[in-house]
């Protein structure tokens, strides 16, 4: 008996060590944790006044509901402790209670101390069994009850004493109210009682016919009933479940002999029987819907399992290994032969199929529970801090949890299922449903309209989407391609790995010019062209780019800008004023234009942007130096607000344009070009490398037509010569080995850099190749080719030369013409 006892203590401190594994990271280790843990807290702040009085919710009977005990014991234990470690440890707590729980439910079933314990280890590291008890989740606390439940049954069938069945009821009246597993229970309970009273049921059979037949009835007959059990077998998860599945979550040891002894405990009694009906049922289920399989077969098998190996396995280890070697021959062959007869070999065996679950068990507790990943902490701090506390976020479902479980917020799936029927009337599966296609709708839908019924809807408020699921085509191609020029969505957050949107169903900026413009003089190559590239908002390339294309929209100001004083056509005009107009609204509260997929607040972008506007009546203008201000250091300008060292390439492109806008400080800018004029190589070149060269010898290029420094030049001349030798006759670029692997913005910037440093031959035989080998369609960013042969011939020859040299191009190389 002391023996007993002491193997009962090693299984249960090693249960509770084993559930400690998913939280060794000191995070929660599945989403339903974030969403369970995030109700207690509810119930901490509002009191177990806020939970629902709907008696069927209550008892989890709606297909969306959790009823509401472990909840409030675990405020009630929360108040105590108020720790977030609590979440972590107490999972394990009630798990080890568990296990020791059904130690007694089998020890009241075997009457015998040894089956117990085995049948208690098998259980206790089955990995399904480990998952399910090692979380904060309503089935940890569930299966504990569920132990008690059965310890209590299977007291009363056997002694049919009245204090074994009040304990009965009162345990399984609690389970009711904690986790609806207890449907599973009573489905077991049921199969079990069946096979028990199969005597008294062949006495009775006529009855027993009536009772289905009402039940029948009662299902197809009473709306309330069938809606609700037909809603609960709706909501189970059902997906089919491979064999190997079995292997990994019941367990290797546990199904083999749990599956070998079934025959043999099927004769035992009815008890028993009942048992191996309850485990093959529940398997064969569990092929359908992995709930019934996922502990609930595990707790009849490991019964069977652990009866199977001490009643017939353990006593046949001796004779059949003798079988087995009886027939060797040779050379220490007596020595073989008579490994059967040692106890020490029987003990080996043994302990390698007691302990094979137990190391099973610890590895799937660490490798199957995968811990979800928060990638972006600071995105759903912005939440927390900057949105109402009844906002109600659009995320992509399975983000739903962790918005919730992080920033105590709302959003559209997750909480119609769960928070709904917890704190008020639990939603039909096809009102649960609906809310999910309308999510899948509003993110991946073009049609704007309906889009924005549905936001209104569900009262959306934010829109959330990490760099996981900006990957998702349905994400990214729908909502997150237009919401970034889109009116109704204005961007509060982004880092380079989440973005949000706050949605504006009433926007002060509407669509005032749906329709591009038709033109028909002189520029209409030019026109033509551009106008391809009109949304309704803004200007935006063919590619897979972040579509709010800010900075080419801001040289497309200054090109219809110019457009107009050279045609009068008041239609440019307009444009050009309605871009400023939609750049002012679009642009970040904090003066950044970012850029990116998913976007980032990149100061580079921002400088960009305002380059080509600053000289217009543009209200943005102050913010965004002010940005540009705050990210000048003494020896390097910060690429992004996190940025602490700089960039070289970023560093050089950024000089000019600080120099033009105004806001370059004497020390960065003496800084920057040492270090910019130390790293040229000695053959003129950057890191030999030419889009490195062109990026800085372009900015070099502009920063003396700002200053007129003379070094600059001279460092400027150096790159042209060293150019000269990258091309050859043609003008192509020798490197490029087959045709087109440069963009011709490549060759633009040549024919720039030639420019200023005085090689007009040169110049003109790059702006002739270009000329001959534009071809839009070979581009992968062609709007931001025909914008950046703007920009540099702006640079080189004024804006006049570059419209015209940039319509003549478009003339002879147009975008094919589009069907309607």
């Amino acid at each position: 008996m002391k023996r007993e006892k002491v193997y009962l203590s090693l299984i249960l401190v090693a249960s509770f060590v084993v559930r400690l594994i998913p939280h060794r990271n000191l995070l929660l280790a599945a989403y339903d944790e974030y969403l369970h843990r995030d109700l207690t807290l509810r119930i901490v702040e509002g009191g177990i006044g806020t939970v629902s009085r709907d008696l069927p919710s209550l008892l989890g009977l709606r297909a969306y509901s959790y009823p509401p005990l472990f909840h409030i014991i675990g405020a009630f234990l929360y108040r105590i402790f108020h720790s977030d470690y609590f979440f972590l440890v107490i999972p394990a707590v009630y798990g080890t209670l568990a296990v020791l729980g059904f130690y007694f439910a089998y020890k009241e079933l075997f009457e015998d101390e040894k089956k117990a314990l085995l049948a208690t280890l098998l259980l206790a590291f089955a990995p399904d069994f480990i998952y399910r008890t090692s979380l904060y989740i309503p089935e940890n606390m569930g299966l504990l009850l569920f132990s008690l439940s059965m310890f209590f049954g299977v007291k009363f069938l056997k002694k049919k004493t009245i204090s074994s069945f009040i304990l009965f009821t009162a345990t399984f009246g609690l389970y009711t109210i904690t986790h609806r597993g207890w449907i599973f229970f009573a489905f077991a309970a049921a199969i079990v009682l069946l096979s028990y009273l199969e005597p008294t049921i062949k006495r009775n059979v006529h009855y027993v016919i009536i009772l289905v037949l009402a039940g029948l009835l009662a299902y197809f007959g009473l709306p309330q009933v069938k809606s609700t059990f037909g809603e609960l077998f709706l909501r189970l998860q059902r997906s089919e479940v491979s064999f190997l599945g079995y292997f990994k979550w019941v367990g290797v040891v546990q199904l083999v002999f749990g599956v070998l002894g079934s025959s043999y405990y099927f004769k035992k009694g009815p008890l028993q029987r009942g048992l191996v009906l309850w485990a093959w049922t529940f398997l064969l289920a569990g092929g359908v819907s992995f709930r019934f399989r996922d502990p609930y077969a595990t707790i009849s098998l490991a019964a069977i399992t652990s009866e199977y190996l001490i009643d017939v396995v353990f006593p046949s280890i001796g004779p059949i290994l003798k079988r087995a070697l009886n027939d060797v021959r040779g050379f220490g062959s007596a020595l073989v032969k008579a490994l059967p007869e040692k106890r020490a070999v029987q003990v080996l065996i043994i302990a390698v199929l007691i302990l094979t679950p137990a190391f099973q068990g610890a590895y799937g507790a660490y490798h199957y529970i995968v811990i979800p990943s928060i990638t972006d902490k600071e995105a759903y701090e912005w939440i927390s801090q900057n949105t109402p506390e009844n906002a109600t976020i659009l995320v992509w479902w399975d983000m739903g949890y962790l918005l919730i479980g992080n920033t105590h917020r709302k959003d559209v799936v997750v909480w119609k299922k769960v928070y709904q029927g917890f704190f008020g009337e639990a939603p039909t599966v096809k009102e649960a449903g609906q809310a999910y296609t309308d999510h899948v709708i509003m993110f991946s839908s073009n049609q704007r309209n309906f889009v924005y019924y549905l936001m209104k809807k569900y009262n959306v408020s934010y829109i959330f989407v990490d760099r996981r699921r900006y990957s998702y085509g349905l994400v990214r191609y729908g909502l997150m391609e237009y919401a970034p020029y889109d009116t109704h969505f204005k961007l509060e957050f982004c880092n380079g790995g989440s973005v949000i949107y706050r949605f504006i169903p009433e926007p002060k900026l509407r669509m005032e010019q749906p329709l591009p413009i038709e033109y028909h003089g002189n520029y209409s190559p030019l026109v033509n062209f551009f106008e391809k590239f009109w949304t309704g908002y803004n200007y935006a390339d063919f590619d897979t780019s972040y579509k709010a294309d800010f900075n080419l929209n801001g040289w497309m100001v200054d090109l219809y800008y110019n457009l107009y004083n050279k045609t009068g056509d008041e239609r440019f005009k307009e444009r050009a004023e309605w871009l400023l107009r939609w750049l002012e609204y679009k642009q970040m509260d904090n003066g950044a234009f970012p850029w990116g997929v998913p976007p980032n607040d990149f100061t580079l972008y921002t400088a960009y942007t305002l380059e080509p506007i600053k000289k217009f009546q543009f209200g943005g203008t102050e913010k965004a130096l002010n940005l540009l201000k705050s990210r000048e250091k003494e020896d390097y300008f910060m690429t992004t607000p996190k940025d602490k060292s700089g960039s070289f390439v970023v560093n050089a492109l950024l000089l000019p344009l600080y120099k033009e806008l105004g806001i370059l400080n004497a020390t960065t800018e003496k800084n920057v070009l040492r270090e910019i004029l130390d790293e040229q190589g000695e053959k003129g070149d950057w890191r030999d490398n030419i889009g490195t060269t062109l990026a800085v010898a372009s900015a070099l290029a502009r920063y003396y037509q700002l200053t007129g420094n003379e070094t600059v030049l001279n460092s400027v001349k150096k790159a042209a010569e060293w150019l000269k030798d990258q091309q050859d006759e043609e003008g192509r670029l020798k490197v490029e080995k087959y045709p087109y692997a440069y963009s011709r913005t490549s060759y633009v910037q040549i024919a720039y850099i030639y420019h200023v440093a005085g090689l007009e031959e040169q110049a003109q035989k790059t702006l002739d190749f270009i000329m001959k080998t534009f071809d839009p369609t070979k581009e992968a960013h062609p709007l931001d080719a025909a914008v950046s042969i703007y920009r540099y011939m702006m640079y080189a020859y004024g804006s006049e030369k570059a419209m015209e040299f940039l319509n003549s191009l478009l003339e002879q190389h147009p975008l094919p013409k589009f069907l309607p």
